[in-house]
């Protein structure tokens, strides 16, 4: 695939970039600084890639990028989500830029694109609770559901999108760096709940057993940006992914415990 990424000198972009070309992906990044870029990630890595400079809340020039270069995919990692209900959002101009972006160019493309955006935990649904999200319960980053309310009002005849909705990530390394082979991952993956999802023994006591459960659950679901970049680089290589027009929860488990 020819993936157009955006947010590449992001913790998770700076990340996803390596692991595209790991996949075999061609790949397009779009930043709005090539010497940020160039100062963040190897020297080999940079090589390997066409470089577009230009804003993230363009959607004129993400569609042009999209078209310009025949693209058969996106990834967006750019812009940070509000942490607290009260703030103001921060990402939905990007967001809604690239949607926009998307659909255009599918137009002209006539294809349908396939694309991943970033969300996080708190736009998954409460197992068990026909459709409640976590964060009606712990209202954290609920500019997520923002992106999710704009993903779903698409045809998943332009935007294959899909959400990927971690929790905490943490590096492996700091350092970026080339790899001559994918790194492979850890991840289990659920569509719009959380994977692997324990209930609380108190969990059928009404409000309480809920937060019990949440709070139980909380600890388990760091995950690396290593692992969820090669997760996003490795769909890509499926031609029907189950994840399209889903949010999707991921848990890192040890190898005897996945399915």
């Amino acid at each position: 695939m020819k993936v157009l990424l955006l947010g590449a000198t992001g913790s998770l972009g700076s990340r996803i970039l390596p692991a595209l070309l790991a996949h075999n992906h061609q790949v397009v990044v779009y930043v709005r600084s090539e010497s940020k870029l160039r100062n963040l990630v190897p020297e080999t890595v940079v090589n390997e890639v066409t470089i577009v400079v230009g804003d993230a809340t363009d959607s004129s020039a993400i569609s042009d990028a999209l078209v310009e270069n025949q693209c058969d995919a996106f990834v967006n990692s750019a812009g940070q989500a509000s942490i607290f209900p009260w703030q103001s959002p921060r990402m939905q101009d990007i967001i809604d830029a690239v949607v926009i972006a998307g659909n255009d160019a599918s137009t002209k493309l006539n294809r349908p694109l396939r694309c991943w955006l970033l969300g996080g935990q708190s736009v998954l649904d409460m197992p068990g609770s026909s459709g409640t999200k976590l964060s009606t319960y712990f209202p954290i980053f609920v500019e997520h559901g923002l992106t999710y309310d704009c993903l779903r009002a698409q045809s998943l005849e332009k935007l294959q999108w899909s959400m990927l909705c971690p929790s905490q990530m943490v590096p492996v390394s700091k350092a970026i760096e080339p790899l001559s082979a994918p790194h492979g991952n850890s991840l289990v993956a659920e569509n719009d709940v959380p994977a692997d999802w324990q209930q609380s023994y108190f969990h059928n006591i009404p409000i309480l057993g809920t937060f019990m459960s949440i709070l139980g659950n909380m600890t388990r679901y760091k995950t690396t940006l290593e692992d969820n970049a090669d997760f996003i680089a490795a769909d890509f290589n499926q031609s029907d992914s189950r994840f399209i027009g889903h949010r999707v929860g991921v848990i890192n488990l040890p190898k005897g415990k996945r399915e």
